[in-house]
């Protein structure tokens, strides 16, 4: 399961974040996206092409392509 996977409201925790390039994981791990981190979507946008999530108190928008690599499990 991925984020793109949630419906609007649903909480989940990161578990892998393998597939994902090293310098796009190093700006996630930035913004507080890393694995046990809880991610909580808040809308999706744009026909699902955008996922604006919420991790520690922080908004953050990610793409259809970047948040489908992001697995979780609820």
């Amino acid at each position: 399961m991925n984020i793109t996977d949630l419906q609007k409201g649903e909480t989940a925790q990161v578990v892998s974040l393998h597939k994902i390039d090293v310098d796009f994981m190093k700006r996630l791990l930035d913004l507080g996206i890393y694995v046990n981190a809880s991610v909580l979507l808040l809308r999706k946008l744009s026909y699902n092409r955008l996922y604006l999530v919420e991790v520690d108190d922080i908004e953050i928008c990610l793409r259809q392509e970047d948040a489908s690599l992001i697995e979780v499990v609820k």
